[in-house]
């Protein structure tokens, strides 16, 4: 397999995400079987920490990080994660992995479309094998 390409910033992202971030998110506000970013798409969610479900709640999250609203990101009104003025999703920004958002088995990482663990589970998952199999290159 070839690695994927990452830089310097982006493997910090992903090291930062895996071993400070992510563990600080309670696995109970990381819920399954999301329909939308957030279950209530009429209000305002741009004040308040995601609570939404599913492997998307992690670019929720990630709109919350210090770390990463300190590189631009920012929640939209429904919860999404977004970089102003970006034509890039934020997952392929942060991460160099344009699919670290998707739902399970959508992921190379996920080991197939039927994973059994938690969705909290499956990001650390994702997290790991990003590390594992990318190369910092300049």
């Amino acid at each position: 397999m070839t690695k994927i390409q990452v830089t310097a910033q982006q493997r910090a992202n992903a090291l930062d995400a895996l071993n400070n971030m992510w563990p600080s998110v309670p696995p109970e506000n990381v819920k399954k079987h999301l329909s939308w970013w957030r279950e209530d798409r009429e209000s305002n969610h741009t004040n308040t920490p995601p609570d939404c479900g599913a492997v998307a709640c992690f670019g929720g999250w990630c709109a919350w990080w210090p770390a990463f609203r300190a590189q631009g990101v920012t929640s939209s009104s429904i919860g999404a994660p977004r970089l102003k003025g970006s034509p890039f999703s934020v997952a392929t920004v942060l991460f160099g992995d344009f699919t670290m958002f998707y739902p399970s088995g959508e992921h190379e990482g996920d080991g197939g479309p039927k994973y059994r663990g938690t969705d909290h589970e499956l990001v650390t998952k994702r997290l790991n094998w990003l590390i594992q199999n990318s190369e910092v290159v300049s």
